[in-house]
């Protein structure tokens, strides 16, 4: 009796310590199936919030289901080891008790049948919920595949944006200088005009044409270039917002 009360009490220390287990896998479990879930639901709800309140649902069914699935297979194993039992017992009382036992068994054959279409419905249940979450793993899959590419076009953004300044930089220098050279030229052109005027040179009228048209010319061109370089730097803020939107949403 003491070596049976020794394995009685290893057996339940056993059974406590695989049921802390078993508890603490499917909390980790629940926590990153619930993470995964919030991900996608989250883009496709619009909101964290409801994407929180769904996943919290479903796992409450899940939860629910998994429960009623436990106590099927428990009340089954007690059920298997009655009729076990009552089968022992009919052998060894013989014919007697034959047909009450017999009619019990029947009964519990009856039960065990039922709760064995029971659990069958409840593993179906359980399935139905596994196939929801592998979807929404899949669909989690592609907006990482579509993130990584609009990432990598963010960077190919980024670089030409990078080049177009630089050539914008050596395009304001220029015409810095090219406006330095008009200034002088246009403070020469007055003191000649003071000394001399230009009526009668032709060559120093049509001199100062090319010179002011050149100007006009340049003056364009930087107002096109600065236009040009507005609409690049609204592209690349468009550009990094759906970024921090994306890296938002994620785990």
């Amino acid at each position: 009796a003491a070596a049976c009360q020794q394995r009685v009490s290893a057996r339940r220390r056993d059974c406590r310590e695989s049921e802390a287990r078993a508890g603490a896998e499917w909390a980790a479990f629940q926590a990153r199936k619930k993470a995964l879930a919030l991900f996608t639901l989250g883009r496709r709800l619009g909101s964290k919030g409801a994407a929180v309140k769904a996943v919290d649902c479903i796992q409450a069914k899940e939860q629910d289901k998994e429960k009623e699935v436990r106590g099927v297979r428990v009340q089954n194993v007690k059920e298997k080891l009655e009729i076990q039992n009552l089968e022992t017992v009919l052998k060894a009382h013989g014919e007697v008790l034959k047909g009450q036992r017999f009619i019990d068994f029947e009964h519990m054959k009856k039960e065990n049948q039922k709760l064995n279409e029971k659990f069958d419905d409840l593993s179906g249940e359980i399935l139905k919920l596994k196939k929801k979450v592998q979807n929404a793993v899949q669909i989690l899959s592609q907006f990482r595949e579509k993130l990584q590419f609009v990432e990598a076009e963010n960077q190919g953004r980024k670089a030409e944006l990078m080049d177009i300044e630089t050539l914008l930089s050596q395009k304001r220098d220029f015409l810095t200088k090219k406006k330095q050279a008009r200034d002088r030229l246009r403070v020469n052109s007055l003191k000649l005009q003071q000394k001399r005027g230009l009526l009668g040179n032709e060559i120093l009228l049509r001199d100062f044409e090319e010179k002011v048209d050149t100007v006009e010319l340049l003056s364009q061109q930087l107002e096109a270039l600065k236009h040009h370089h507005a609409g690049l730097i609204r592209t690349c803020r468009r550009i990094q917002k759906k970024i921090r939107e994306a890296n938002s949403f994620l785990p």
